[in-house]
């Protein structure tokens, strides 16, 4: 059985890079957002990659919430059937009314009916791994500065 992790609206903002502003103006138009009100919303880490791709339509792009809507709605929806450990290799297909999330692969096979804006998760979810652990581990130990000797041995 899978743990799910749930964020506070706290750590979705912070994670994914969005002010309590945006959250609030979008919810009034996606229907995935403003099912989960208040205080007390939990988020899972795909509607967090969602929540970031949003930020990235709508601050980057300047796409209009409004207009996108429907479609930021569908990619919540798409991005909740995603595992949070495949999302890296996918991109989201963000269109006025339609969203889907492919492998980068199957990208030049998917069929475009409609202008849409193209996002790879890849640098969704880099981002939001930096600001989760924000220091960077070194796996090599470092070099002693003497050499190992044995101490305290019994005979």
């Amino acid at each position: 059985m899978a743990i799910l992790i749930h964020f506070t609206q706290e750590q979705v903002r912070t994670l994914a890079s969005v002010t309590p502003g945006e959250i609030r103006q979008w919810r009034k138009v996606v229907p995935c957002l403003a099912a989960k009100p208040g205080k007390s919303a939990r988020f899972t880490f795909s509607d967090l990659v969602a929540l970031a791709i949003t930020g990235s339509l709508t601050r980057d792009m300047g796409a209009r919430i409004g207009e996108i809507a429907s479609g930021i709605d569908r990619l919540f929806v798409a991005l909740s059937t995603a595992r949070p450990t495949n999302l890296e290799g996918l991109i989201a297909v963000v269109g006025r009314n339609s969203a889907d999330v492919v492998s980068a692969t199957d990208l030049n096979s998917h069929r475009l009916t409609q202008p849409v804006f193209v996002v790879p998760c890849d640098i969704i979810v880099k981002d939001i791994r930096a600001r989760m652990l924000p220091v960077t581990i070194n796996d090599q130990q470092a070099p002693l500065p003497f050499a190992p000797v044995a101490v305290g041995t019994r005979a």
